[in-house]
């Protein structure tokens, strides 16, 4: 993992209708991961590593224990 430098965050998104009434909201990204990916040219991505519900997630982890279809964008914390 690599530190990431202060400022960013993640935001969680959800389909229109979906029940995201237990799903964490998103938190401050801490760093990147290089995760294996052979769907993807070159085989690997770089992905964050952010905080949501008292604990750090990559996308992968977090939509494996909250739903496939939520979606996970960084940006710009404030």
């Amino acid at each position: 993992m690599v530190p990431a430098f202060a400022g960013l965050r993640v935001d969680v998104t959800a389909p229109p209708g979906s029940d995201t009434a237990t799903v964490p909201g998103g938190g401050v990204v801490v760093g990147w991961v290089l995760v294996a990916d052979e769907a993807v040219e070159g085989g690997a991505r770089v992905d964050p590593v952010f905080l949501a519900a008292g604990r750090a997630w990559t996308p992968d982890q977090f939509r494996a224990a909250h739903g496939q279809g939520l979606g996970v964008l960084v940006g710009r914390a404030g």
